[in-house]
């Protein structure tokens, strides 16, 4: 006979340095589903969800959807949003009747007002509505910041493997596969979390590269070794200002000791190698003079500090503002900017625009912009993404409006343009092949689509929320010293 595995989320990437919160608002625009809408959104898609649901057809496990809620990495979540997703969620739960298991798809850096340890309060209100033997397996993103309570809150987790992310869809089948597993055999694995005093910016998180490649491959092989379930390393994500900041390595295996030594060898690892997490930022002239003059492109100019997907707002103005300083030709720049956008709509294609573009959402990503130019595009954007990171997801960047100001093209949107791929250049009529530079406001999560066809990359050192340089941020919750925000770090604890 088959299980019923309630199968459910709730997703955010909490930046507690953003200037604006997150509220129940901003889950529905992003990604919202109840009940059967869950399969009609995931199905196919290269995500937790639709991963888990191939592998409960090869499993017959019988999938009971409570909600999925997602909002763009931004500021804290505010109070009431989250409560009523929690309440909403656990609704759900009480309404299926009888589950046998639970799925719990999660980011592992979600904050919220008052509540500093989101993810591991969702799993624990969960908990606390189920009978103790009832399975529950989650799933994390790679930039999780771990906790105790996090890891206490399931019986298993799995972490993404991949950054740029294109194993979503992997992790949520192997989540549901842990899942049979414990059914099954009423085994549960023993859970080893190590923390380390260490907090590396996400442009040197990349797993196809040097120090993480190495390390990853490493614990991939200890995986394999006889009676460990899963291993998973969270790199964090540095732009929450919480206690529980800095990488954390999940070992989960039959035996305490054998996942111990696992767990504090990858630990050591990581520790040994920190120093190697070089951010290799170029300052802003620099970087956009040496575009230029780049014999070919395009040319990617990494905005990291903001990262549209790490809860920047996506209007900073610094690149742009040298670009045009330095009269650049093909160049491409995306700003979300509702108030210009609106203008530009009033105005129609042909039409000249004037006026301020960008910084307007806070006074840390560079000022205003003025922009002069002609306005080639305007129109409402929606499209599916095509490439290997969230493919098929459905995008929609509200009103569009792309001014042609000299050589430099400014993409202005209303929603947040997320680059893990070009797909929302086309859609605007831009074609990213034929640019001399195009600015990506990311940290390597663009690298998955754009590597494909650039000619260079250069990561600029700009002001923001996302700032590769963490000295720039006063953290005002961190009870121990933590590398290279201090370097006066300790590993292992005395």
């Amino acid at each position: 006979m088959s299980k019923r595995i309630f199968i459910t989320g709730i997703w955010h990437e909490t930046n507690t340095f953003a200037a604006t919160q997150t509220g129940l608002d901003d889950f529905h625009a992003y990604q919202y589903a109840e009940g059967d809408e869950i399969f009609a959104a995931f199905a196919d898609t290269n995500t937790e969800i639709g991963g888990a649901m191939n592998a409960a057809i090869e499993l017959d496990l019988n999938l009971v959807p409570g909600l999925f809620a997602g909002a763009v990495p931004s500021g804290l979540i505010t109070a009431a949003a989250f409560n009523t997703l929690v309440e909403r969620t656990l609704e759900l739960l009480m309404g299926a009747g009888d589950v046998d298991g639970v799925l719990v798809h999660l980011h592992g850096a979600a904050v919220a007002d008052g509540v500093p340890e989101a993810d591991a309060a969702i799993l624990a209100a969960i908990r606390q509505q189920l009978p103790p033997d009832i399975p529950i397996v989650a799933t994390f993103d790679l930039h999780a910041n771990l906790s105790e309570a996090l890891i206490a809150g399931a019986d298993a987790l799995v972490g993404y493997d991949t950054y740029p992310h294109n194993d979503m869809g992997a992790r949520g089948a192997e989540a549901a596969q842990i899942l049979h597993r414990m059914l099954w055999s009423t085994k549960r694995p023993t859970k080893i979390l190590r923390k380390l005093p260490f907090a590396p910016p996400p442009q040197v998180q990349g797993t196809a590269a040097a120090p993480v490649a190495g390390i990853m491959a490493k614990m991939h092989d200890m995986e394999t070794w006889g009676g460990i379930w899963s291993a998973s390393i969270a790199w964090g994500f540095p732009y929450s200002d919480v206690a529980h900041l800095g990488v954390g390595i999940l070992v989960q295996g039959d035996d305490y000791s054998h996942a111990t030594r696992i767990a504090d060898d990858l630990a050591l690892t990581i520790w040994h190698q920190r120093g190697d997490f070089d951010a290799g930022l170029v300052g802003v002239e620099e970087a956009v003079r040496s575009a230029m003059a780049a014999p070919q492109g395009p040319i990617i100019l990494v905005d990291v500090a903001d990262n549209a997907g790490g809860g920047a707002p996506a209007d900073g103005t610094t690149i742009l503002a040298e670009l045009l300083d330095q009269s650049a030709s093909n160049a491409v720049v995306v700003i979300q900017d509702i108030q210009a956008v609106r203008i530009a709509k009033a105005l129609g294609v042909g039409g000249m625009f004037s006026g301020n573009v960008g910084g307007k959402s806070d006074d840390l990503h560079g000022p205003p912009v003025p922009l002069v130019g002609s306005i080639i595009f305007q129109q409402a954007v929606r499209y599916e993404r095509r490439g290997d990171y969230m493919t098929g997801q459905q995008i929609d960047l509200g009103e569009v409006a792309v001014i042609q100001a000299g050589g430099v093209t400014v993409m202005l949107t209303e929603a947040k343009a997320m680059p893990f791929d070009a797909d929302h250049l086309g859609a605007a009529e831009i074609v990213a092949e034929r640019q001399q530079i195009i600015v990506v406001k990311s940290a390597i999560a663009w690298q998955a689509h754009f590597r494909a066809f650039a000619k260079g990359e250069i990561y600029v050192d700009t002001p923001g929320v996302c700032a590769s340089n963490l000295a720039r941020f006063n953290y005002g919750n961190l009870d121990r010293a933590i590398y290279p925000i201090d370097e006066d770090g300790i590993y292992p604890p005395k």
